[in-house]
């Protein structure tokens, strides 16, 4: 399977990089991986796509969101993850809050699987039409599904052995 993951902007001597989790390469090896520029104009012919995690940027949002109605409009699976998950959160009717006590830690997710978590904000209400997977001990949703498209707020390329809700994994099998 091609997949297409979108990357976090770092700057660095007022410079903007390009950057992307190593951890990717690991999480899921025997796929095909496509790093997306932050570019406007860039495209991708991917099976997946991946959101990543990191930062917001008004390039990385807009191409984001390109990508988004570009896949749904190709009925092809897409993956949030941390910042995607957010990202997909808002664009579907969701809302997303600030919390505290989520960066760098960890938490149980359904009471058992134990998850990390790198961000300040959670999904306050998941989008009305997709299914709640996983949801942190205080209740609040870490994962939902609708169709073919998921997200999770933690960092699966960040563990040792990643961690997908089922749902979500099968995704990279379409």
């Amino acid at each position: 399977m091609i997949i297409g993951l979108t990357q976090r902007v770092l700057f660095h001597k007022e410079r903007a990089y390009d950057s992307l989790e190593h951890g990717w390469y690991s999480c899921l090896q025997g796929h095909k991986l496509v790093a997306i520029p932050n570019r406007i104009d860039a495209d991708i012919d991917a099976d997946l796509l991946i959101i990543t995690g990191g930062n917001n940027h008004p390039v990385r949002d807009m191409l984001g969101e390109r990508l988004i109605k570009q896949f749904i409009l190709a009925s092809k699976p897409i993956i949030g993850v941390c910042h995607g998950a957010f990202l997909l959160t808002k664009i579907f009717g969701g809302k997303v809050s600030e919390i505290d006590g989520h960066m760098d830690s960890e938490h149980l997710v359904n009471s058992i699987q134990l998850v990390n978590s790198y961000h300040t904000l959670q999904i306050e209400e998941h989008p009305t039409q997709s299914t709640v997977l996983a949801t942190d001990e205080q209740g609040c949703c870490e994962s939902w599904i609708y169709k073919n498209i998921g997200a999770v707020v933690w960092h699966p390329e960040r563990m040792n052995e990643p961690y997908w809700p089922k749902q979500i994994e099968d995704l990279f099998c379409e």
